[in-house]
C-alpha cells in the first residue's frame, strides 16, 4: 500500500506556524510520521502533500530525504484538508493510507496492523472502501473531536475516488497523539520526555 502524509495545512490552531516542522526533542513532527512509514514493510511509496502554507516543510523534505527514492513531494493548493486530499487522488490507483503530519507515537507495528485490518475487513466485505482509525476517548487528553466516545487520530485509508466512501472504523489501544493545539504540544513533549523514543 502507498501512503500520503498531509502536510499542507495553515496551522491556525497553533498560531499559523508550519506545524510539520515544530520540534519535539529536537525532531520535527513530520519526522515522527515519516520514520515509521519507512520502517513498515506494508508501505511502498510515501507521498507528502505540501502547499504554499508549508514551503519550508517542502524544503526540509527535499533536503533531508533526497536519498529515499520512495518519497515524493506533491504540491497542493493548501485550500483545506479535503481539497488537498482530492488534489492528490490522481497519484493513486488503489486504496492508500492517509496520515496527518503532526502525529507522535506512531510505529511501524501500528501502521502494519491498520493495513492488515483494512484488507481483512475488505476481504469479508468488498464494498468497504475506507477505514477511519480511532482510539477510546478515555485514553486521549483534551480531544477536539469526539464520535460517541471515540477520537479520530488522523489516520485513514481511502480509495482513489471523490465523494462518499463506505467506511469501517478501527479502534486501537495505542495512544497516538495528534498535535493540534498548544496544549497537545505540551502533552506530547511531556509524553516523549517520559518515554524512550529514538
Amino acid at each position: 500500500m502507498d501512503a500520503l502524509i498531509m502536510a499542507g495545512g495553515r496551522g491556525s490552531r497553533m498560531g499559523y506556524v508550519e506545524k510539520p516542522l515544530i520540534k519535539i526533542k529536537d525532531k520535527p513532527l513530520i519526522s515522527y510520521v515519516i520514520q515509521p512509514l519507512l520502517e513498515s514493510d506494508k508501505i511502498n511509496k510515501i507521498y507528502i502533500a505540501t502547499s504554499p502554507n508549508t514551503k519550508n516543510t517542502k524544503k526540509f523534505i527535499i533536503s533531508n530525504y533526497k536519498d529515499y527514492k520512495n518519497i515524493k513531494v506533491i504540491e497542493t493548493s493548501g485550500r483545506g484538508y479535503i481539497e488537498d486530499l482530492n488534489e492528490c487522488i490522481e497519484y493513486f490507483s488503489k486504496p492508500f493510507l492517509v496520515v496527518s503530519s503532526d502525529l507522535i507515537n506512531l510505529t511501524s507495528k501500528i501502521i502494519n496492523s491498520i493495513v492488515d485490518y483494512f484488507y481483512s475487513v475488505k476481504s469479508k466485505n468488498p464494498e468497504i472502501e475506507a477505514l477511519a482509525v480511532m482510539i477510546p476517548k478515555d485514553k486521549y487528553i483534551n480531544p477536539t473531536i469526539d464520535f460517541n466516545g471515540l477520537v479520530p487520530i488522523g489516520i485513514n485509508i481511502v480509495s482513489p475516488k471523490s465523494g462518499y466512501q463506505k467506511e469501517e472504523i478501527m479502534i486501537i489501544d495505542e495512544l497516538v497523539i495528534n498535535v493540534n493545539t498548544p496544549d497537545d504540544l505540551k502533552f506530547a513533549e511531556n509524553f516523549l520526555k517520559n518515554k524512550k523514543y529514538k
